[in-house]
């Protein structure tokens, strides 16, 4: 897994441009569904925390880099056609743009309402875990001697939340206020980490997510 620091030109290549990419309507079944149309059993959550662990780490990757790391998770056994790379491409730019975005609209790739509450409840385990995982394999909290206590605080609830077991909250009358307490939570904490590891583009076309 190569990463890169933030400062630096970008290496667009051939790909769709960042903006383009940024504007790419992804939801999670729609994802869901491409996977297995990819031959994947990656869950589109595991993936979308993992890539948000690394950028709030202040890492990132080129393109190619990205496409490669993320297939290498995906493990798919069909034919990787030019538009799933698209697709993939565009999950990275959007979720880079949302994290950047002055306007906090960073959202968590997460199932929809009408699926059953104990399988979002593992969704959100599921994305806290693969955030976690991802953040720490970028050596920065090992970088980082004087971590703020605020976020750890933060990595240690991210870490409790990725160990709940989802099954225990069926017969919770309150889940559903529960899980929306809970998904903002891991929202906002994402975010916080980002914030501190990532210094705010001068302009737009700082923003550009790849580099050297």
């Amino acid at each position: 897994m190569r990463f890169t620091g933030i400062p630096g030109a970008s290496d667009t290549g051939d790909f769709m441009s960042e903006s383009e990419q940024a504007g790419i309507d992804l939801q999670f079944e729609d994802l869901a569904e491409l996977f297995v149309k990819m031959g994947s059993t990656l869950s589109p959550t595991y993936l979308h925390g993992s890539l948000t662990g690394v950028l709030s780490a202040g890492k990132r990757m080129t393109q190619e880099d990205w496409v490669d790391w993320a297939l290498d998770q995906m493990a798919p056994t069909e034919e990787i056609q030019e538009a799933h790379v698209t697709v993939i491409q565009g999950l990275y730019f959007k979720t880079l743009a949302e994290l950047q975005d002055e306007g906090l609209s960073f959202s968590l790739l997460m199932p929809n309402e009408d699926t059953p509450m104990v399988d979002r409840l593992e969704a959100l385990s599921e994305w806290s875990g693969s955030f976690l995982g991802a953040f720490g394999a970028t050596g920065v909290v090992q970088e980082t001697s004087d971590m703020p206590a605020t976020l750890q605080e933060i990595l240690e609830d991210l870490a409790d939340i990725a160990q709940v077991d989802a099954k225990s909250a069926e017969d919770l009358s309150s889940a559903e206020d529960d899980y929306i307490a809970v998904a903002e939570h891991v929202r906002v904490s994402a975010l916080t980490v980002f914030l501190e590891y990532n210094e705010p583009p001068a302009n737009p076309d700082d923003a550009d997510a790849t580099v050297h």
